[in-house]
């Protein structure tokens, strides 16, 4: 008895030497240079991956399937680097010297980025972006396993172990401002501010990236003498990989042994080999991760290209763009994060449910899939605003009726008549699913119709149409005689990919010795040159959302509505009737009408399968891998992210849906069979005990959103 009490007294007076110098030693002020990198670097990162999407799309004029494959092949690098990264900082430079010089390339691929997207340089666009966006995944992924870590080697364990707890929470708020903030701003930028002739500004927008990611390098340089400086140390990861060829290639070779990797202790530690046989244990189950990477990263590219064809005005609040969407999962993240660790968690477990990590993540699969069933349904609801756009092999002819007649039109060709359509008085109408090539219109006007005006009420005119194009065909009156003119060009139907509308200006001045301007006021205008002398019709114009008073010179013609999505032709010509200048609207693409918040409830469910599912399966994977073992652990589950991608490039390359709708209950179905296969899985696991060396999980202690920055 007196022993154990020695031993006792003996332990506590450790305990208490430990907090004493615990008390006297500083906190480390090199941490706030590593803290202030962070931020800055994740700034730079999130905000550049914001727009990136709709930047491929409309700036550089890819498809939306191309530019999801760039998308997610810049995420698959991004996820494959880390790697490398941690093997450089441990075998040959050490974290600090990595940090910086994979930073400097980390900078110059924002530099390329920013350069490509300002119009005046006359650089490849393509080319420059595509360059940019290889050497940011060489940075950011050089550097993710590294500076956290590098925070880490200032602290002095075990006698720091609070200060370390308080560093990694401050740095892990500092990962989320950082992103919170770009994610939000950066849209803002690159849609409400005009540059270089643009009514955009994605060079500014891509630019304060690159000036943050600078200052982030400059920050670190800066606390260089502060800094405690550990020598690399040598990587685990080689150390297993080669365990595992060796006792590969003595199983094929024939040596018998009780396990496999037993072959590697003639040249390996017995130890690792057995931490080894633990860490593929764990990898079995991580094999039906990637498919769950493919949905979740989803939320940047095809989420947010749905984003892009709803109606984000939000009353006199202003306009939600659609990339700043991307901010409802970190954000219901923090919120969701703490009420599932202290409330729903326990609330289930009186019931015996979601007791066990591999229920959770078998929940969490469940609803993401669920999160791809409703974004399907939306956008079957959402198909029925899209713009109609001539598919390869036909084309369009769009009628604009400026008489105030019914109008009965003949369409033929060499083989004979094609097509009868009648138009109503001032209204439009598209005839789709033609054939491209030389077509005769004919067009008649009733006898009952402006019978003190019209003398000649029949008049034919060739019409061209083009391969995927719509020609556009104006039916007016010239004097007392009917006119059928083909429009210069062809119109476009495409909606913007902003939060704007688009109006194009169709226009009869009749003979007039000068050009007239026609404005579009309201808190912004908008100024076009109207020619004399003949039919035609404006370049597209981006327009903000509102109500416009239509002014031509001083005299006021009308008012027209631009909503968000829509696509307007503004007929200005003289009434055939009074013969005075007037105005009409015709709707070329019906405007987006479903809000954008109906996002949400995929974005709620998606986040609340992420906590279940990824930070859960985090979290597990490590309480069942041995200590030596959590830098493994971590590499494989990067490579879990990249491949997940691998999958989104895969099914964009394939072309294999005609609709979005069809794709999204694609991927839920294939997540409902990758979970059936988990369960298969997680029902032949064999838990490992968590010993005293082990570091023992708790629920959300990492926002997933924002991919393993804390993790490393």
């Amino acid at each position: 008895m007196g022993d154990l009490e020695k031993k006792r007294s003996k332990e506590e007076e450790v305990a208490a030497t430990g907090r004493e110098e615990e008390q006297q030693l500083p906190y480390p002020k090199s941490v706030f240079f590593i803290v202030g990198n962070e931020f800055c670097e994740r700034f730079s990162y999130y905000g550049m991956k914001a727009i990136l999407s709709i930047y491929l799309k409309k700036k550089l004029h890819f498809t939306e399937d191309k530019a999801t494959v760039i998308y997610h092949t810049f995420s698959m690098f991004c996820y494959f680097t880390p790697i490398f990264g941690a093997m450089i900082a441990d075998q040959l430079l050490g974290k600090f010297k990595t940090i910086v010089y994979i930073s400097i390339i980390y900078v110059l691929g924002h530099l390329l980025k920013t350069l490509a997207a300002i119009p005046t340089l006359g650089i490849p666009p393509v080319e420059f972006s595509l360059i940019g966006l290889a050497l940011i995944a060489i940075g950011t992924g050089g550097i993710k396993p590294c500076v956290s870590a590098f925070g880490g080697d200032q602290f002095k364990l075990p006698e720091q172990a609070r200060q370390l707890q308080t560093f990694f929470s401050i740095f892990y708020f500092s990962i989320n401002a950082g992103s919170l903030i770009s994610t939000v701003l950066t849209p803002a930028i690159r849609e409400d501010v005009e540059c270089f002739g643009d009514d955009t500004c994605y060079s500014l927008a891509f630019g304060i990236p690159a000036i943050l990611m600078l200052v982030a390098t400059v920050i670190i340089i800066m606390g260089k003498p502060l800094y405690k400086m550990k020598p690399p140390q040598g990587n685990i990861l080689t150390r297993v990989f080669g365990s595992i060829g060796y006792a590969v290639k003595k199983k094929i070779d024939g040596v018998p042994a009780d396990h496999w990797m037993d072959l590697a202790k003639d040249r390996y530690e017995p130890q690792l080999v057995e931490d080894v046989k633990c860490v593929l244990r764990v990898l079995v189950l991580y094999l039906p991760l990637p498919v769950w990477w493919a949905l979740f990263d989803q939320t940047g590219s095809r989420w947010t290209f749905q984003a892009t064809r709803m109606n984000g005005v939000v009353g006199g609040a202003g306009t939600i763009k659609p990339d700043q969407m991307q901010v409802i999962n970190p954000l219901l993240i923090l919120f969701l994060l703490p009420l599932f660790d202290k409330i729903l968690y326990p609330a289930f477990a009186k019931f015996n449910m979601l007791q066990m990590p591999l229920q959770r993540m078998t929940a969490g699969g469940i609803l993401t899939a669920a999160s791809f069933f409703i974004s399907g349904f939306l956008e079957l609801e959402m198909m029925k605003t899209y713009a109609k756009i001539p598919a390869v092999g036909f084309s369009e002819i769009h009628f604009m009726n400026n008489i105030p007649c019914h109008v009965s039109l003949q369409l033929s060709n060499g083989t004979g008549l094609v097509q009868e359509e009648a138009i109503d008085k001032l209204e439009n109408m598209v005839l789709r699913n033609l054939e491209p090539g030389k077509y005769s219109l004919d067009m008649e006007v009733s006898s009952t119709c402006l019978p003190a005006i019209l003398t000649k009420r029949t008049e034919q005119v060739e019409v061209m149409t083009h391969d995927k194009e719509v020609t556009a065909v104006f039916l007016g009156v010239d004097g007392g005689a009917v006119l059928p003119t083909v429009l210069d060009g062809h119109d476009d139907p495409e909606k913007d990919d902003g939060a704007n509308g688009r109006i194009k200006v169709v226009y009869d001045m009749g003979k007039l010795e000068k050009s007239t301007n026609l404005t579009l006021k309201s808190d912004k205008s908008y100024s076009f040159d109207l020619q004399p002398n003949g039919v035609y019709g404006s370049n597209y114009s981006k327009i903000d959302t509102g109500l416009y008073d239509i002014m031509m010179d001083d005299a006021k013609l009308g008012n027209i509505t631009i909503d968000q999505g829509g696509v307007y032709s503004l007929i200005v010509a003289r009434d055939p009737e009074t013969n005075i200048h007037r105005s009409l609207t015709h709707t070329l693409t019906t405007p987006n009408s479903i809000h954008i918040l109906w996002l949400f409830p995929q974005y709620f469910v998606i986040t609340v399968g992420e906590i279940m599912f990824s930070v859960t399966g985090l979290e597990f994977s490590y309480s069942q891998a041995p200590e030596s073992m959590k830098s493994v652990l971590q590499a494989a589950w990067l490579l879990t992210v990249a491949f997940g991608n691998i999958i989104v490039i895969i099914v964009a390359e394939a072309k294999a849906f005609n609709d979005q709708a069809s794709e999204f209950f694609m991927f839920a179905c294939l997540m409902l069979v990758d979970m059936g296969i988990f369960m298969l899985l997680a029902w032949r696991y064999t838990p490992r005990f968590v010993g005293s060396r082990d570091i023992p999980m708790k629920n959300g202690v990492a926002n997933t959103n924002f991919k393993n920055d804390t993790e490393m």
